[in-house]
């Protein structure tokens, strides 16, 4: 029987991450986004601040209608960047 391995590279330019206080989780329906609640969100190292993300084409309403301020939000690609810093890795690397 012949094996054939598939990689598949995924795409997350159609996505756009965000960080918000972690005072706002009870603001966040996470139906609307990537995450399943606040108790599995990536939070910075002081947990003042957490992770979330959601297909661009979707914006959460609770984003549009302003529930939940941001303090950040970009690409994939840009979200990596900010991970690396001491405020999200303690060692500064992700």
């Amino acid at each position: 029987m012949e094996y054939k391995t598939y990689l598949y590279k995924m795409d997350y330019t159609n996505r756009t991450y965000a960080f918000a206080n972690t005072s706002d989780t009870g603001s966040v329906d996470f139906t609307q986004v990537m995450e399943t609640s606040s108790e599995t969100v990536r939070k910075s190292v002081d947990g003042s601040q957490f992770i979330m993300k959601w297909y661009t084409v979707n914006e959460p309403t609770f984003i549009a209608d302003e529930s939940v301020s941001l303090t950040w939000s970009g690409s994939h690609a840009d979200c990596l960047i900010e991970l690396s810093s001491e405020f999200w890795s303690p060692t500064g690397s992700i």
